[in-house]
């Protein structure tokens, strides 16, 4: 057979390859159709752990090598300047260390003049005047002056040469640390040779230690001014003294406040010192102290443990340094710490899309383990405010025309996540007010959003996810019949915390679901009024407005027993707290499932109908609405437990409910 023009040719049998094709180029190569498998950019396995550390180490010297840079940047600056304007006045300063030939010739024009003046003068009183002047002796303040001036000009000089050589040194340490073309191992090798070098000769202790001479240097400079000036001109010295002695009470506040306030952004290059002097000392007094109690007895055993405790801190906080000590200072303030950093980020929030990270990071953070009580430190920001911000939030989500529904329906489970996980009851109250109390178009028909709300555990008793239990009991009253498919019908059961059995029984009773859905929600929030939370059970009144419209026919008498006994626990409260609170508004909104339930019986309402309007003021008064003390209803009623846990539903039409009894 005949072999293409394009068919392979085995490597061996052209003249000349054999060789070629064992050695370095003998690799095999994949087909055209074959995927090639990622191989590893590393030679060795060390490779990645090497290259991880070098990465670390690249950051963390180029911020080092900045920092120097600007340091060096800044000394370089006021030392240029400094010295100049030093070196300007020793020019005139040297003077006085050195004779004045004008000095002279004022000696001998002294001489002549006298000689002039008074001719009667002898010849031997003429040579007894000295010939010469006296010899030249600088004043002490001149010699001082000077002293202080050009030894400021000397050490700042230096401070510039060395803020140069430390330019020099970063550039030149980045440069050996970080060569190109060479193996990871290699190249950290060399980086972790060099930054031991660099921990061994204590080069960070020189690169802090070129400000405090800088700053020396000027100290030196205003000493050596006010001599000169008290010698020159008193007012002139005058004028000057206070400034410079208000200017160094300052630098010694800037320099000593660090040391009793950690938070303190002010510092001076003498602070350390100061620092270290301050715990060196309180240490040696506590350790004294400590001896001197030792010996004393078990007398003293509680004031020797004060002092072993304070001598142990000072140590801790000498060898530590005041950066450490500020970082230890910041964690024993958790609390108030964290929350300035959320109210900080909070009120520097402008997007919406920032908004929305806020929020859904709340119930990670109330579910944080390294934050103490996190809900009290949500609780010190502005309850009013988080709910205005809320408000807005869903207000421009809901009358956007930009965003999807998938995007809308996210930021109301956000909102509603957030809300509930941090227990913000304004902020749940103005989400249940903008859904129920507004109408917003197709929340309460969505049955995927009641199922990304389901997940916060709508059947807890603790209160804890009120404001999506809410939504949920709308949903679950307001999705069309025709619409109710099987995920509907599990939203009912992961809401009631029923099973699929009960469930069908409840299908198969009228509107037997929901009254169950009324009479849990109304259990679910009911217990927070009487924990003293009025804003998150006032939004239950919007709720039942909503879920209360359904026909009584044929469903289970369990459940409607039920109804009666939530009916007598809620007015017995109603009783007690009087006209115009939340237990007479929920008896307001339910009042016309009462009536239908006891038409024609002794405990049919008499002071109001059906058609009786909400504004009636006869609505708000407790003493309107009866109990119900029907036979076969909740009997014990004046036993009642008001905020008893909720039973299970009924399911059986031969079943009677259990009168909660104390």
């Amino acid at each position: 057979m005949s072999q293409g023009p394009h068919q392979a040719v085995n490597a061996g049998d052209i003249p000349g390859k054999g060789m070629e094709t064992s050695g370095h180029r003998d690799v095999p190569q994949s087909a055209p159709n074959q995927t090639s498998q990622p191989q590893s950019v590393f030679s060795d396995g060390s490779g990645p752990l090497f290259n991880m550390y070098l990465k670390m180490a690249e950051e963390e010297d180029n911020k080092m090598a900045e920092r120097w840079q600007k340091d060096a940047d800044g000394i370089l600056i006021f030392a240029g300047l400094f010295s100049a304007a030093v070196a300007a006045l020793a020019a005139v300063s040297i003077q006085d260390l050195r004779p004045n030939s004008q000095d002279t010739s004022a000696f001998y024009l002294g001489n002549i003049y006298q000689l002039l003046a008074d001719p009667n003068v002898s010849r031997a009183s003429i040579l007894a005047a000295p010939a010469k002047p006296p010899p030249f002796s600088p004043p002490k303040y001149a010699i001082w002056v000077n002293s202080l001036w050009f030894l400021s000009l000397a050490i700042s000089l230096t401070c510039a040469l060395l803020a140069t050589l430390l330019q020099q040194w970063a550039r030149r340490y980045l440069t050996i640390t970080q060569p190109p073309r060479y193996t990871p191992h290699k190249r950290a090798r060399i980086r972790a040779f060099f930054a031991d070098g660099v921990e061994k000769f204590h080069l960070p202790w020189a690169v802090e230690a070129l400000p405090t001479l800088l700053h020396l240097s000027l100290f030196l400079f205003f000493s050596g001014l006010l001599i000169f000036l008290v010698n020159v001109n008193h007012a002139v010295f005058n004028a000057v003294v206070w400034w410079i002695g208000l200017s160094a009470g300052v630098y010694g506040c800037v320099t000593l406040v660090p040391i009793f306030r950690q938070d303190s952004p002010y510092y001076a290059p003498l602070s350390s010192s100061a620092w270290f002097l301050y715990t060196f000392i309180s240490y040696a007094i506590f350790r004294i102290l400590f001896s001197i109690t030792k010996s004393r007895g078990d007398l003293y055993f509680v004031i020797r443990q004060r002092f072993s405790r304070l001598k142990n801190t000072y140590r801790e906080r000498f060898w530590g340094g005041i950066a450490k000590t500020a970082q230890e200072t910041a964690s024993k303030f958790s609390a108030e710490i964290d929350c300035y950093v959320l109210r900080w980020t909070f009120d520097a929030l402008d997007e919406d899309q920032e908004l929305e990270q806020f929020f859904e990071g709340i119930p990670g953070f109330c579910s944080s383990k390294v934050v103490h009580k996190p809900r009290q430190i949500l609780a010190r920001l502005d309850d009013r405010t988080l709910a205005t911000a809320f408000s807005r939030f869903l207000y421009r989500t809901w009358s956007s025309s930009l965003l999807s529904e998938t995007v809308k329906r996210k930021r109301l489970t956000t909102c509603v996540k957030a809300a509930d996980s941090a227990r913000l009851s304004r902020a749940a109250w103005v989400v249940l007010e903008d859904i129920f109390g507004r109408g917003v178009d197709g929340v309460l028909q969505s049955v995927e959003i009641g199922h990304s709300l389901g997940s916060r555990g709508n059947n807890n008793n603790d209160g804890s996810a009120l404001c999506a239990q809410g939504i949920v009991a709308g949903i679950v009253a307001n999705v069309p019949v025709e619409e109710r498919d099987h995920r509907w019908k599990a939203l009912v059961m992961d809401q009631l915390g029923i099973s699929e059995g009960v469930l069908r029984d409840y299908l198969a009773h009228g509107d037997s679901v929901l009254i169950a859905n009324l009479i849990h929600i109304t259990r679910q929030f009911f217990p927070s009024y009487l924990d003293g939370d009025c804003v998150i059970s006032y939004a239950l009144v919007y709720i039942l407005q909503s879920i209360s419209k359904f026909n009584l026919k044929n469903t289970l008498p369990g459940l409607q027993h039920d109804f009666c006994a939530l009916w007598n626990e809620i007015v017995l409260k109603a009783r007690i707290t009087g006209a115009y609170t939340i237990p007479v508004y929920i008896l307001s909104e339910i009042r016309h499932i009462y009536i239908a339930l006891h038409q024609g019986t002794d405990s049919a309402p008499t002071a109001f109908s059906a058609s009786t309007r909400h504004s009636d003021d006869i609505l708000h008064q407790p003493s309107s609405y009866p109990l119900c003390n029907i036979p076969g209803h909740p009997s014990h009623i004046y036993e009642a437990v008001i905020g008893a846990p909720e039973k299970t539903p009924h399911t059986s039409t031969d079943t009677l409910p259990h009168c909660p009894v104390s």
